[in-house]
């Protein structure tokens, strides 16, 4: 019985050093393993301006203008402001796509992805700006906002715009659905 007793001391000392080592070292704790955390995105509160100078709409997203010509500030085009909020990709990086989509062919016409963003919390809510020229003629075009995680098979976010038209204007017809719920 005695050294039982002995035993049992001993493992309550080394138990005791052991946690007040990892109390006041708590970076040194060994991980518990822990679910993953819920991931969304969401791309909301998507505003349209059919027909707005490239120039008026650098005022708009508070960007400079510097490096632009006369010509290129006057160009018309369509812009959009969207409310994208990401929660639980903090430190990974995700790409931002726009799409211009005819609704007449439902294929998409203009595309591209201009920018990496890196979530520096759990949750993150941005404005972003986007803009895009307008086409010849009169059409029916929809722009697409998407964010993509890479390693995903497909846009973890999508929001779509409400239709506008070409530089002579708009052919009255139903945009495609290419978001859900937009």
């Amino acid at each position: 019985m005695g050294f039982a007793k002995q035993a049992s001391v001993v493992v309550g000392l080394v138990s005791g050093v052991v946690g007040l080592f990892f109390l006041f070292f708590p970076q040194l704790r060994p991980d518990r393993h822990q679910p993953p955390p819920d991931q969304s995105a969401d791309v909301a509160k998507i505003e349209l301006n059919p027909s707005v100078t490239q120039g008026n709409y650098l005022d708009y997203a508070d960007q400079k203008k510097d490096g632009f010509t006369k010509e290129q500030l006057a160009r018309v085009g369509a812009s959009a402001f969207a409310r994208v909020t990401i929660v639980g990709y903090k430190g990974k990086p995700l790409t931002m796509e726009q799409q211009v989509v005819d609704a007449k062919t439902g294929r998409v016409v203009g595309q591209k992805r201009d920018f990496i963003v890196t979530p520096s919390a759990d949750t993150v809510s941005h404005r972003w700006p986007y803009w895009v020229p307008l086409r010849p003629g009169r059409g029916n075009y929809v722009m697409v906002i998407k964010v993509l995680d890479e390693n995903a098979a497909s846009a973890i976010a999508c929001g779509q715009t409400k239709p506008f038209g070409g530089i002579a204007g708009l052919v009255p017809m139903k945009p495609p659905q290419v978001c859900e719920g937009a």
